[in-house]
């Protein structure tokens, strides 16, 4: 399974979710997900072949993908500068 940012994935509990994070870390790849429906609800899973696996209780692992999932974002945000400041040069 390929997933990406903006992803919209339907999980078990036929709820929506749109992927707004991701992360690589130690050979594994984690997705932050957010509930279409209720942006309260949101999930931090590790993508295991064909399915996700909530990370659940395990603190450390969770504030390290936090910081990634932060250094992402900023990554994509400066990116989609660059990009909208070379679309009006042109």
């Amino acid at each position: 399974m390929k997933v990406e940012i903006q992803n919209v994935i339907k999980l078990d509990d036929n709820n929506e979710y749109v992927v707004v994070g991701k992360a690589d870390y130690e050979k594994e790849i984690y997705l932050y997900i957010v509930d279409i429906n209720d942006n309260s609800k949101f999930k931090i899973t590790k993508l295991d072949k064909d399915k996700l696996i909530e990370i659940e209780n395990n603190k450390e692992l969770i504030r390290k993908l936090i910081i990634l999932f932060y250094e992402s974002a900023i990554k994509t945000i400066d990116l989609n500068s660059l990009v909208r400041n070379q679309l009006k040069k042109q």
